[in-house]
């Protein structure tokens, strides 16, 4: 991969999580929380939060970003980040369509391992 284009687009990712934000217009409200369980074979993390303590059902059409407002993989959430979800009522089941995560989990301490 090109670094210089890698370079010329790190500016930039704010913009992208715009373009993200824009591309799921929704009349859900956001719902933010910590990351409790996540069983990534399932694809379901359980959210915690004051508004709603369940699971996120995500799958290939959802749109998953970093903190830098970039895509992101599946695997690249993990249990105690901070992420807000936008869930639409699709029928009878709630539809996950995008989480971000917001701040990342804090490493480990070495004195626990």
């Amino acid at each position: 991969m090109n670094g210089r284009v890698l370079a010329a687009g790190w500016p930039f990712a704010g913009l992208l999580a715009l373009d993200a934000g824009r591309a799921g217009v929704s009349d859900a409200a956001p719902v933010r929380g910590l990351i409790v369980e996540n069983d990534n074979q399932a694809g379901i993390l359980v959210l915690e939060s004051d508004e709603v303590t369940g699971p996120l059902t995500t799958d290939a059409a959802t749109g998953l970003y970093g903190v830098d407002g970039y895509p992101i993989a599946r695997g690249d959430i993990h249990v105690g980040d901070m992420v807000e979800a936008v869930q639409e009522k699709n029928a009878e089941e709630r539809v996950t369509t995008k989480v971000r995560v917001l701040r990342l989990a804090p490493p480990p301490d070495p004195g626990t391992c």
